[in-house]
């Protein structure tokens, strides 16, 4: 149920609308909220990393707009301090139009790597501390910090910080590791190739769900971090398993690397999530593979015609 207290909210400001996230929510929130003006900015419009170009979302920038930044550079582009620093950049720039122009609610979209993508935790909540990895997770929390400082300035403006753990679904054209790269290795016929035995456990997040949870907690009273987890993790073999069964499949060639770096365990709770959305269904593994699958097959095929 929306909160009175964003009823005034007119337009969406989708930061980042042509990536998987931005792209499926915008989408999302332009079927269930027709009432609302829906803005899309992607790399080719607006760099993000150029202040100049920032500065023109002035324009659209005011106490009856909502704002979500999906914008970011991810780390399989390279997790290095170039990235670090371009993705650091978008959010200095955002937040000198917002000490200017402050929205009426920002939503960042940050990402539990900041919790640490090595550290070994089966019972991560909002209030785990942060222990950030890669330059990738520590650009989110520093981002993070940067808007939580300018916002909290701003007494008619709200932030809302999303951190979830690797989502997948139809339509990301990333072939990263996990779900969705091994259903795209599966229906290419090629070898999956997995760290060690595969035996890690983490969270994958079927994209519909995240949008899901995102579209509602836009309208939300509540202010602060959100951890976007259904609290059941799986392992990369238990994604390849699923693979074959009933799937029309033959049997995948499997690969293991040596592991580069110690196995950790992820585990989350979804104890806040569940308050804030007590009717919040989360999809299965099997499940949400097994229509990716079918959704990118059919895809692969309408491309080859």
């Amino acid at each position: 149920m929306n909160s009175k207290k964003f009823s005034n909210i007119k337009r969406i400001i989708i930061l980042g609308e042509t990536g998987f996230l931005g792209g499926r929510l915008s989408r999302h929130l332009r079927q269930h909220f027709p009432d609302k003006e829906i803005i899309g900015y992607g790399s080719s419009t607006i760099d993000l990393t150029k202040p100049e170009e920032v500065s023109r979302l002035s324009d659209v920038f005011d106490l009856t707009s909502a704002v979500v930044m999906c914008s970011m550079i991810k780390k399989q582009v390279g997790d290095n301090l170039e990235t670090f620093s371009r993705n650091l950049a978008m959010t200095a720039n955002l937040s000198r139009v917002l000490e200017k122009k402050p929205v009426r609610r920002f939503v960042y979209l940050s990402s539990a790597a900041v919790y640490g993508e090595d550290v070994e935790n089966t019972r991560i909540t909002e209030e785990t501390g942060v222990q950030a990895t890669s330059y990738y997770g520590i650009a989110k929390y520093a981002s993070e910090c940067l808007l939580r400082k300018v916002i909290a300035g701003q007494p008619q403006s709200s932030l809302l910080i999303l951190r979830p753990p690797t989502i997948y679904g139809p339509g990301d054209r990333d072939a990263a590791y996990g779900p969705t790269g091994f259903i795209k290795k599966a229906i290419a016929q090629e070898p999956i190739t997995i760290w060690g035995d595969g035996m890690e456990q983490r969270e994958f997040i079927f994209i519909d769900d995240f949008l899901e949870a995102a579209s509602r907690l836009l309208f939300h009273e509540f202010e602060g971090v959100v951890n976007v987890v259904s609290g059941k993790s799986y392992t990369f073999q238990d994604v390849v398993k699923i693979l074959p069964a009933g799937l029309g499949l033959h049997i995948l060639e499997i690969h293991s690397r040596e592991r580069t770096k110690s196995k950790a365990d992820h585990g989350f709770s979804n104890v806040k999530l569940k308050k804030l959305l007590p009717d919040m269904r989360f999809t299965p593994l099997r499940e949400g593979v097994e229509k990716t699958f079918y959704a990118e097959s059919n895809q692969e095929a309408v491309a080859r015609r």
